[in-house]
C-alpha cells in the first residue's frame, strides 16, 4: 500500500485482518451502534496509523466485520489517542478504560499499571478499581475521573486494592449478595476504615441473610448505614473494633476512623 497516496483519503476494503488492535482494550457489546451500522450504514469512518493500529472505531470495525460489511477507513500516520481526545464526537462515547489504555500506551507507567490491573480484574468495577485505586475511600468519582481524563493520575493504592478483591471475593461466594458497583462503593468505604474485622463483616452478613432484593433501590447513604449498624450490631462503644460514625444536620453520614494505612507506604 502506498501511504503516501491513499494517506488522509477515505479508503474501502473488506479484508479485515489488514486491521489491528492497538491494545486490549474490550470489546463491550452496544446493540444500538451495532443497529445504526446495519440501517444506516457506516457514517464515521474508522481512524488507523500507518501500521493500520486501529487509533479510533474498534468497535465499528467489530461490528461491519461480524456482518461482513465493507469497512471505510483513513490513515494518518501522526494519528495517536490523543488526537481522538481532542475530537469530542469521539471521545464523548469513550469510556473510561479507553482512557487509560490511550495514555498507558504513550508509556505512563501509572497508567501502564492500571492498565494491567483492569486487564486482569472481572471483579471489580472499571470505575471502583480507578477511584479506590487513586486512594480515595469514600468511592466518589467525579474529581479522580475528570483528572484521569487528562492524563493525571496516580494508581497508589494497588496493594489494598488487590486484598480488598480478595475480600469482597469472600463475600460474594459466602452471602447472597449480587456483584454490584453500589456493593463494592459500599464495603470498600468500610473495609479502609483502620479498624474493620473482615470476618466480622463477614459473619454479620451471613447472620442477616442479606439478599440482593433486601438492598436493591437504596441510597448510598442508606445502604452504607445498614452495612454499618449490620457490622457494628451489639458491639459496646469502647470496642476497638467498632466503626464510629455520626450524622450531622444537614444528614450527611460521616465516618472518622482514620483510614487503614499501607505498611508499604
Amino acid at each position: 500500500m502506498n501511504m503516501n497516496l491513499n494517506t488522509n483519503e477515505i479508503l474501502t476494503t473488506t479484508e479485515y485482518d489488514m486491521f489491528r488492535k492497538i491494545s486490549n482494550r474490550k470489546i463491550t457489546e452496544n446493540p444500538k451502534l451495532e443497529e445504526e451500522l446495519l440501517s444506516e450504514g457506516q457514517r464515521q469512518p474508522i481512524l488507523v496509523n500507518e501500521k493500520m493500529e486501529v487509533i479510533d472505531g474498534q468497535h465499528r470495525l467489530y461490528y461491519l466485520r461480524k456482518h461482513r460489511k465493507p469497512v471505510r477507513y483513513i490513515i494518518d500516520p501522526t494519528a495517536n489517542f490523543k488526537t481522538v481526545i481532542s475530537m469530542n464526537t469521539s471521545a464523548v462515547n469513550w469510556a473510561l478504560q479507553d482512557y487509560v489504555y490511550s495514555f498507558a500506551l504513550e508509556g505512563d507507567p501509572e497508567f501502564v499499571k492500571l492498565a494491567k490491573f483492569l486487564d486482569e480484574n472481572e471483579l471489580l468495577s472499571d470505575k471502583m478499581v480507578i477511584v479506590a485505586g487513586s486512594g480515595r475511600r469514600d468511592g466518589t468519582a467525579a474529581h479522580v475521573v475528570k483528572k484521569l481524563k487528562k492524563g493525571d493520575y496516580v494508581f497508589s493504592n494497588e496493594k489494598q486494592l488487590r486484598e480488598f478483591c480478595k475480600f469482597y471475593e469472600r463475600v460474594l461466594n459466602e452471602t447472597k449478595l449480587p456483584n454490584k458497583p453500589f456493593l463494592q462503593s459500599v464495603l470498600w468505604t468500610l473495609y479502609t476504615t483502620s479498624v474493620f474485622d473482615e470476618n466480622r463483616m463477614l459473619t454479620q452478613l451471613k447472620k442477616s441473610d442479606l439478599t440482593s432484593e433486601d438492598i436493591e433501590g437504596f441510597a448510598k447513604k442508606k445502604l452504607l448505614l445498614t452495612f454499618l449498624e449490620l457490622y457494628n450490631g451489639r458491639w459496646s462503644d469502647d470496642h476497638p473494633s467498632l466503626i464510629q460514625y455520626f450524622i450531622n444536620r444537614k444528614g450527611s453520614l460521616t465516618i472518622p476512623s482514620l483510614p487503614k494505612q499501607d505498611e508499604d507506604n
